[in-house]
């Protein structure tokens, strides 16, 4: 099994940003110290002006400790640098910039693997919740289907109902699942 992390740096990051979620000052300031820099970094390659991108950065931060509470972040890292990208995404919407400019913003990526990393683990939270809050019959088909990849027959023997009514359950599921679902199938697609 591969682990998340792409460093053990990035892991004690993370352990950091849990404990800033229970308002550890000392863990916040470990946090900025560690990654303010590389952030203000990567603001100041994708803007003109050095000063819009310290503020910027510093606007992330200021954000990040006021949300500290809410906010369930599993990767802090990727979290926050998605946060100062888009935030000079805007900054450059919002100013009169050059061609060159523009193209150079959108070139500047954090890591895709980590974006995705990130992205895959909010879709399964969002399934797993989906799954979650079916009703316990039509949970308990769902998940003998499509985890344990019973057959619909299997299913109707061990639970002692007929297949139409396996059917029956599993369509149910999965209907939920595309409706709850479809927001996500248009950002991914």
């Amino acid at each position: 099994m591969t682990t998340p992390y792409t460093t053990e740096s990035d892991a004690r990051i993370d352990r950091f940003a849990r404990r800033v979620q229970n308002s550890d000052k000392e863990a916040f300031n470990m946090l900025f110290n560690m990654l303010w820099e590389p952030m203000y970094t990567y603001a100041a390659s994708m803007l003109p002006d050095r000063s819009v991108a310290e503020d910027l950065v510093q606007e992330v931060w200021i954000d990040y400790w006021q949300r500290r509470e809410e906010v369930q972040i599993r990767h802090i890292k990727p979290y926050l640098y998605r946060a100062i990208r888009y935030r000079c995404y805007n900054a450059l919407r919002d100013s009169k910039f050059t061609p060159l400019q523009a193209e150079t913003a959108h070139t500047i990526t954090t890591p895709a693997e980590t974006e995705l990393e990130e992205d895959v683990t909010e879709l399964s939270k969002k399934i797993q919740t989906i799954i979650a809050d079916l009703p316990e019959r039509c949970r308990e088909i769902f998940t003998l289907s499509r985890i344990h990849h019973y057959s619909n027959t299997e299913i109707a023997g061990q639970l002692q109902i007929s297949r139409r009514s396996v059917e029956n359950q599993l369509s149910l599921a999965l209907t939920k699942l595309r409706r709850e679902l479809y927001v996500v199938r248009i950002f991914f697609f």
